[in-house]
């Protein structure tokens, strides 16, 4: 059975793509924060999956079980919203470490694994803005941009090992997240007038992991409902 790491497993999408791979027939392994635990079990309710705790906004020891998992799905992030000379250095670090450097460090810990399997998949849940970026949004943007970057350039470093780095590019997700959104205005600005739901993101999820997805590497997949075409 393959064992993928899902990083923000206790959010919406993370949740959805946790539902997904067991469904699938994967074993996975949960990533979550401050999510009440007993709560993240019952939803799931599933002895395919299993929990690490850790706050990636922080440096983490590396966990024993990286050393045999067949992939990673990187889904944690939060965003952040102010005028850019507004952030403290601190925040500018929280968003930096969740979002860039806690990828980059799973990256490099699950990576051996995959090698000596030489089969992998890599899967990063990064956003729109990443590709145009969003004004009050200026560091996040920038965040996800740097997401893109890694995804594009480590899918050519890890070719010719058969292991596949891809990343989604979701537009407005219906969720936590986005619940005090002006939703009328908002649908408004979208083509098909509606929101992404996490399924579909978990099924694009789905699609990369497979073995007939094997040479689907290096790209970026949007999904935004003709937001951004």
């Amino acid at each position: 059975m393959t064992k993928y790491l899902v990083t923000g497993g206790s959010g919406d999408i993370g949740r959805a793509i946790i539902r997904q791979l067991t469904d699938d027939g994967h074993s996975v392994i949960c990533q979550y924060h401050s999510a009440d635990i007993e709560s993240l079990k019952s939803y799931f309710n599933c002895q395919d999956v299993a929990f690490w705790q850790a706050d990636l906004t922080r440096p983490v020891m590396k966990p024993e079980f990286i050393d045999s998992v067949d992939g990673l799905i990187h889904a944690a992030g939060a965003e952040s919203f102010g005028l850019v000379q507004d952030f403290t250095l601190e925040e500018i670090d929280l968003q930096y470490q969740l979002h860039l450097r806690s990828l980059i460090q799973l990256s490099q810990w699950s990576i051996p694994s995959m090698l000596r399997k030489q089969c992998g998949r890599i899967v990063v849940i990064s956003s729109i803005w990443g590709e145009t970026g969003a004004s009050m949004e200026s560091i996040y943007s920038a965040m996800k941009a740097g997401q893109l970057g890694f995804v594009k350039s480590l899918a050519k470093e890890l070719a010719l090992n058969h292991i596949t780095v891809n990343a989604i590019t979701p537009g407005v997700v219906r969720g936590r997240m986005t619940a005090q959104l002006e939703s009328e205005s908002l649908l408004e600005e979208i083509p098909q007038g509606e929101l992404i739901e996490p399924d579909e993101i978990a099924f694009l999820v789905s699609y990369l992991l497979h073995k007939r997805a094997q040479h689907m590497t290096g790209q970026v997949l949007r999904l935004n409902a003709g937001w951004l075409i």
